[in-house]
């Protein structure tokens, strides 16, 4: 151990003693392990956004579509055409693991107008009184859509934070009347706006189902069914349930889509957690780089110090001293170039982190990057595993060294 210890110092002295040199030697080790943290701080800051974007709006929620093109070839639709307010009733009398559900309509594109103001193409949406909770909304004046709404037909509706303040300057819109494909509509709650993954809920229009269906496209046709478990049911058990019932509604066709954010929020989880794999292996090769450099130095060393290899040699000094002494040179140069690599990370980190909180992208907190401890040790360690492996060959030469050639040689 007091070998070991030595040689660190001896190694310290010859990095202050060369330091341009020792530098220059560092700079592949430095550039390997600051790529390889700036890619692992990247990956997680984009993965703690995406977990953040899915969490506003209820990671648990899950979807059932009307997707007849799954269906075999051949095999026919029986006397199933569209998503009803039956298939809700169906769902909620056979899965128990339900907690509530809600059929959603999206209603074309349209012009809401108050009195000389208009908005074109807002977000209009037709639903229940469950919506506003299986997405999390969050009511900032007035109130939700209640079951008295749906079952009474009612022309109310909720709009968005971005909505009312282009339709009413002066922010008052609760009790007043806005006009949607000539039909009148008292506002009666505004939607907070929230930013998710590029998109807001600032332009949404919501409107009770029945008011839609009765006014505008008849039927009960539904585009979605959006449910959510019990308390303390995991997603994919529920979906398990809701597919097996979904297959007996339609006589095992698939006809049907079922997903949910969760699931979804897995996938872009992947996708980043793959991509940022891959790149911090591609970055990592650069170590090698480093690795190679610390060999050619270590090389010249022996070279430079081979009197005082063979003086110590002289004087008693052990083969396996002298290779002990060369490797911890060699894996010192390399952890203090790792050391190096991981403060600049963490000084970029935080300028980025700062610069993309001042852009409000991609959120209006900015991108997080936390500074990955665990990961950044790693690289320290494995780039002075990489300095040790490629410094064993320079090592292993000044060990074999004989000590009255060594005196001999210029």
């Amino acid at each position: 151990m007091k070998n070991v210890v030595q040689s660190i110092v001896i190694a310290i002295g010859m990095l202050r003693l060369h330091k341009l040199r020792a530098f220059l030697t560092m700079l592949g080790v430095i550039i390997g392990v600051m790529s390889v943290t700036m890619i692992v701080m990247i990956s997680s800051g984009f993965q703690a956004y995406i977990n953040g974007e899915f969490k506003k709006l209820g990671a648990d929620t899950m979807f059932v579509f009307f997707d007849p093109g799954r269906r075999d070839r051949g095999q026919n639709l029986g006397n199933i055409a569209k998503l009803k307010n039956e298939d809700i009733k169906f769902i909620m009398n056979r899965v128990p693991s339900v907690d509530i559900a809600t059929g959603v309509m999206n209603i074309p594109a349209q012009k809401v107008m108050v009195g000389d103001k208009n908005v074109d193409n807002p977000q209009i949406y037709s639903s229940d009184e469950n919506f506003q909770e299986l997405n999390r909304f969050t009511i900032i004046e007035g109130r939700s859509l209640s079951q008295h709404d749906v079952t009474s037909r009612a022309n109310v509706a909720v709009i968005g934070e971005e909505l009312r303040d282009r339709l009413f300057p002066d922010k008052h819109a609760i009790g007043k009347l806005i006009m949607l494909n000539g039909i009148a509509l008292e506002v009666i709650g505004v939607v907070e706006k929230v930013e998710f993954m590029g998109d807001n809920t600032g332009r949404m229009l919501l409107v009770p189902i029945t008011t839609a269906q009765q006014k505008w496209v008849g039927g009960d046709r539904l585009d979605i069914i959006m449910l959510r478990a019990k308390p303390g049911v995991k997603v994919d058990d529920a979906m398990d349930s809701i597919w097996q019932t979904l297959m007996i509604r339609s006589g095992n066709k698939p006809i049907y889509r079922l997903d949910s954010r969760e699931s979804i929020l897995k996938v872009f989880g992947g996708i980043v957690g793959a991509a940022g794999g891959i790149l911090a292996a591609v970055a990592a090769l650069s170590l090698l780089v480093g690795g190679i450099g610390i060999m050619n130095i270590m090389l010249v060393s022996v070279t430079e110090r081979t009197k005082e290899i063979g003086l110590r040699k002289a004087v008693g000094a052990k083969r396996g001293s002298i290779l002990t002494q060369f490797l911890v040179e060699a894996g010192t140069l390399s952890l203090i170039g790792g050391l190096i690599g991981m403060a600049i990370a963490w000084m970029i980190g935080q300028i980025a982190t700062a610069a993309t909180a001042s852009m409000h992208w991609p959120s209006k907190t900015g991108l997080e990057m936390p500074f990955p401890l665990i990961a950044a040790i790693f690289s320290a360690m494995f780039s002075a595993m990489i300095g040790m492996v490629f410094g064993l060959y320079p090592a292993m030469s000044a060990s074999r060294l004989d000590p009255i050639v060594a005196l001999r040689r210029e």
